[in-house]
């Protein structure tokens, strides 16, 4: 397991880096609307040159210029705009950056009470009448706004050359390189010129799926016919094949064939100077200007990209990393039943527990408990009194004068609604108090607290359980319970060393598809990775990677219409229900969710990965997978995403 991370990698960029390049990576930053930022700020179709990204540990994004790094910067007090800097700095114009949510980049200022993030917008055209722009500048930090959310895509390796990038040197031992990479398609800028050993400028990787890459571009045709020049063109994202003139195959004598029309790629001319143009030719093999001699990483044993298994599916709609989101879910739910056991998050104290009270609509009087009084009425006691004057007295109305305007005889003023008079002098308030009942013992608790063991706790928290004090996990439903530590699929599983056991990629890949066609897919692929491992010589390493790739893909074909039968019947119909059953997108989380599952049990080869296959599963959180296989931690099942 020791070469996991360079397995990982290798399966998710078709590269496979050294560790000490794995750190190094670049990435397109794309915005809601699908455009990526570049380095004038502004958003354009994503695959630019300016458009790679490299997120710097002390929390700077630099973009590569061409003429060196320059750091992305927010600047609070000049309309909140987003330049570009040669160096670092701080305060109202910083240019460091945290990632809160994990998709949103706000800026880490210190002139500011109020948090910033890099957001995108809508700006006029530069002319009257011509078309708005989009542009980043800075906002208010908001967790729902679409237009702060940008996703890190396409990694990319910087630096030196990595283990499977190679030159491609012609016949004079010279390398096809590319002068620069402003407008990458336009004549001239592919050639053929003395090697400068530059990674960027002449170092490619060959891929899976066909396509030949250098610094995130793909070799491109410009057309089919005899003559057709070729350059460097915008890749598809991770997953998606590249376009039908951007597909290559490895010919005999070291030629390289376009896999639209079966030309082969040549020197225009057969020029032997530098900066000679390379173009699509009738394969001739003995032209030796059609001769390409590479690395031993894709020597003649590279593959065609016919029979290399890959998740994609013509016609999906949702995004990889969408469809990421629910494999991640499905493996949530399928562990809590398929891993024999797994570990408890840490235990906590919920504090001491305090004596019982009255509860929630209820007043103390003494040592009971009364209900409140209705509205209008306070307590006394067992008693509701009302709020209300008990007592007033209205005054005297005239009821007889003389001629004189004397008055003789008088009569009291009648009593408001809710008053009886006495007749004499005082209206007297009616209803003006009731018995509150009898009172009940201390023995309620707030509602955010239970009563255990006559003392009120603070309430557990969701998915623990709690003995007075201390609370731990709780196992979910149809899961045995081991104590403190853990819970597992069954009682024998509830072992004294359970705290040293882990779960091997081999053990978790037995717990699926054990039985019908999925099951013998299942064992072909274990054939076949045991043949790759025990081969001693290059056709046996050739063969054994062929067999391995087709059986692969023939799993993640049956697991188009078997996905019960490498997740759980409940798991099928919950996909089912949101995404038809036969349907593209249903068929790429099949295909996603098989594909993960051969990635762990694969995960101990140990040569050319990056040739075996290719899935959108995230790079940044792949390792966190694996260990979460290996040790992995309780969980309760939740709502598909």
């Amino acid at each position: 397991m020791k070469y996991l991370p360079q397995f990982v990698f290798a399966l998710l960029t078709a590269t496979a880096l050294a560790p000490a390049q794995a750190a190094e990576n670049s990435y397109n930053l794309v915005g809601s609307g699908g455009k990526c930022l570049d380095s004038s700020g502004g958003l354009a179709p994503c695959g630019g040159v300016e458009q790679r990204f490299v997120f710097a540990a002390d929390g700077a994004v630099m973009v590569d210029t061409g003429q060196g790094m320059r750091y992305l910067r927010g600047r609070l007090f000049s309309s909140k705009s987003v330049d570009f800097s040669d160096a670092p700095s701080t305060g109202t114009s910083s240019t460091f950056w945290t990632q809160p949510g994990g998709d949103r980049l706000q800026l880490a200022q210190t002139g500011s009470a109020t948090p910033m993030c890099l957001s995108l917008q809508s700006k006029a055209g530069a002319t009257r009448g011509s078309p708005a722009v989009l542009s980043a500048e800075l906002a208010l930090c908001s967790a729902s706004a679409a237009n702060q959310k940008w996703q890190r895509a396409n990694a990319l390796p910087l630096g030196a050359a990595g283990s499977h990038q190679t030159q491609l040197k012609s016949v004079a031992s010279k390398c096809l390189q590319q002068s620069d990479f402003n407008a990458p398609l336009a004549p001239g800028k592919l050639t053929v010129s003395a090697c400068a050993s530059v990674a960027k400028n002449e170092y490619f990787t060959f891929t899976n799926q066909g396509a030949i890459m250098l610094n995130g571009l793909c070799l491109s045709a410009s057309g089919t016919a005899v003559g057709s020049g070729v350059g460097l063109g915008s890749c598809g994202e991770i997953g998606v094949p590249p376009g039908d003139l951007q597909k290559w195959k490895r010919a005999g004598n070291s030629r390289i064939v376009s896999a639209s029309n079966g030309l082969c790629l040549g020197i225009a001319n057969r020029s032997t100077q530098d900066k000679a143009a390379v173009d699509l030719e009738t394969c001739d093999a003995s032209n030796p200007f059609q001769t390409w001699i590479t690395g031993n990483t894709v020597a003649s044993d590279w593959p065609g990209p016919d029979n290399k298994p890959t998740t994609y599916v013509p016609g999906q709609k949702l995004s990889n990393g969408q469809v990421n989101t629910i494999v991640n879910w499905i493996q949530s739910e399928t562990s809590i039943t398929s891993t024999p056991f797994c570990y408890k998050t840490a235990a906590y104290d919920r504090g001491v527990g305090i004596l019982p009270a009255c509860g929630d609509g209820q007043y103390q009087d003494g040592a009971l408990c009364y209900s409140d009084c209705r509205s209008g009425y306070h307590p006394v006691g067992s008693v509701c009194w009302s709020n209300q004057a008990l007592s007033y007295q209205p005054g005297n109305k005239c009821t007889h004068r003389d001629a004189l305007g004397t008055c003789w005889a008088w009569k009291m003023n009648d009593c408001r609604d809710g008053y009886t008079s006495d007749g004499l002098a005082t209206c007297w308030l009616n209803n003006s108090s009731y018995q509150n009942g009898a009172g009940s013992l201390l023995k309620s608790c707030k509602s955010n607290r239970v009563l255990q063991a006559g003392l009120c706790y603070l309430k557990p928290r969701d998915g623990y359980q709690c003995n007075a004090t201390n609370c731990n996990q709780r196992c979910a439903a149809g899961i045995v319970d081991c104590g403190a530590a853990a819970c597992a699929s069954n009682a024998n599983q509830c072992a004294n060393t359970i705290t040293n056991m882990v779960v091997s990629s081999a053990m978790m890949i037995g717990s699926f598809a054990t039985g019908g066609t999925m099951g013998v897919a299942k064992s072909s692929v274990m054939t076949a990775k045991n043949a790759y491992m025990a081969a001693t010589t290059a056709y046996d390493l050739a063969q054994a990677l062929l067999t391995l790739s087709e059986n692969i893909n023939n799993f993640m074909n049956l697991a188009e219409n078997n996905l019960a039968s490498i997740s759980s019947t409940d798991i099928e119909a919950q996909i089912a229900a949101k995404y038809k059953k036969g349907d593209a997108d249903y068929r790429h989380i099949a295909r996603e969710w098989a594909a993960r599952q051969m990635m762990f049990y694969i995960a101990d080869l140990l040569l050319d990965l990056d040739t075996l296959i290719i899935t959108s599963i995230d790079p940044t959180g792949i390792t966190g997978v694996i260990d979460a296989f290996a040790k992995p931690p309780c969980k309760d099942h939740t709502p598909m995403p």
